[in-house]
């Protein structure tokens, strides 16, 4: 099996990439992201017998999105809320980029911590600008530098400027999302939280809000904490994914990989769900595997030439793909294409699903078993062929040890076949 290529998704319409640091920021706040330490993190309420979060021990590296993930009243939450003490810790500690969140004053570290949550809370009162600004405005920053700021914020999220000077019942559930995101990122804080963001939007918005942000944050790296309690959500947007218990037991704290083959126990594989094998497809592009190479031929090539190559022992397609000058797949040759002298101009068997490098490996394993095919050419953006998917192929990959282990960071998965999801919130 190929290594994981690194690419990044290409950028499409929604959120601009393009970092916009904070001048004059503090250390704290400062351009780039720092890694959160949860060190026997633990809240208990009142006189309750049982805590709420007992003794998280959790390690989230600079840069990195962890999803915490888990059914109803695990804790997921609360976990997230004593990052920035909008809930303060019973014991033990959390610290950020090395420094305990307990030496800092509760309103001062919440100004330095990004802020996402699901039902948006942007002021209805005040414009889209003045959203934006709130932070910059509680930190004293001057109006032409807020101005500035806020400028930049709006093109970075995808918002036309025009925006600014309406309020937030005038914009889409979308729309008013992204000036979540934007006022979260006001100060450039090293952290984000992010609480269920997407969890009150349609299902074509929340994917196309998903898949904007994962563009975003694949040029801004922002440290991002991420609570929601759907586990598909949670696959797709985590570099690290912690799957939590009751009392905030961490059941299992991995890559969504991993999790995935090789869940760590009974409840983290009930959670995952019985279709883990097709949603680890999901994580995968055609191209990120290495594929098959079935003999070529060409319009009046010798057609022992292609039989010859058909016989050889070490051939992985028993079939011969005709193609044109090009290297474009035309169709596969039967026995009886091959019985004349020439290879002829049009093949007997038609060729059936075409794929290509950049598609999702769940929707390719879907046209192969829709086609009711066994193979499947794969071509480049220009049409080229580079080889040839089979359903052997994507078995002997899924039982294998790079199924667990070769992985793209969230930002460099494929988003999906996006259809009606690349349309804008506000068309």
């Amino acid at each position: 099996m190929s290594k994981i290529n690194n690419g990044v998704n290409p950028t499409r319409e929604g959120y601009r990439v393009g970092s916009v640091p904070a001048p004059e920021a503090s250390e704290q706040t400062r351009g780039g992201a720092s890694s959160v330490s949860f060190q026997g993190a633990t809240k208990r309420y009142g006189n309750a017998t049982a805590p709420a979060v007992d003794h998280l021990d959790l390690e989230v590296e600079a840069g990195e999105i962890c999803v915490l993930v888990g059914p109803s009243g695990c804790g997921k939450t609360t976990s997230m809320r004593m990052v920035n003490r909008m809930i303060d810790l019973t014991e033990g500690d959390i610290q950020i980029g090395g420094e305990s969140v307990m030496r800092k004053d509760g309103a001062k570290l919440r100004r330095e911590i990004g802020y996402v949550i699901q039902q948006v809370g942007l002021f209805p009162h005040r414009t889209i600008a003045q959203n934006i600004a709130t932070v910059p405005q509680l930190l004293g920053w001057d109006k032409a530098r807020i101005r500035e700021r806020t400028t930049e914020l709006l093109d970075l999220v995808g918002l036309e400027p025009e925006l600014a000077g309406r309020y937030p019942v005038q914009l889409s559930g979308g729309q008013q999302q992204r000036v979540g995101v934007a006022r979260a990122l006001a100060v450039d804080p090293p952290v984000m939280l992010m609480d269920e963001p997407f969890g009150a939007i349609d299902p074509i918005a929340r994917e196309r809000l998903q898949n904007e942000f994962l563009r975003l944050q694949a040029n801004i790296r922002k440290t991002v904490i991420f609570v929601t309690h759907d586990i598909d959500e949670a696959i797709k947007m985590g570099d690290r994914i912690a799957i939590m218990k009751q009392h905030g037991r961490v059941e299992q704290y991995a890559t969504p990989a991993e999790i995935l083959m090789a869940p760590a126990n009974e409840f983290v594989e009930d959670f995952v769900g019985a279709d883990r094998a097709l949603k680890r497809l999901s994580l995968l592009r055609v191209g990120d595997i290495n594929l098959w190479r079935a003999p070529n031929a060409r319009p009046g090539q010798s057609s022992a030439e292609v039989r010859a190559e058909l016989a050889h022992p070490d051939v992985e397609v028993p079939y011969a793909l005709l193609v044109d000058e090009r290297e474009r797949p035309l169709g596969w040759l039967t026995p009886r294409d091959l019985a004349g002298d020439t290879v002829p101009a049009t093949a007997d068997s038609p060729l059936g699903p075409v794929l290509e490098t950049g598609d999702v490996m769940r929707d390719a394993l879907a046209d192969l078993l829709q086609g009711e095919s066994m193979y499947a050419p794969v071509v480049d953006h220009d049409g080229g062929i580079t080889g040839i998917l089979s359903i052997e192929i994507i078995s002997e990959f899924l039982a294998s040890p790079e199924a667990k282990t070769d992985e793209h960071s969230a930002v460099e998965r494929p988003l999906g076949t996006d259809r009606e999801t690349e349309i804008r919130a506000d068309e």
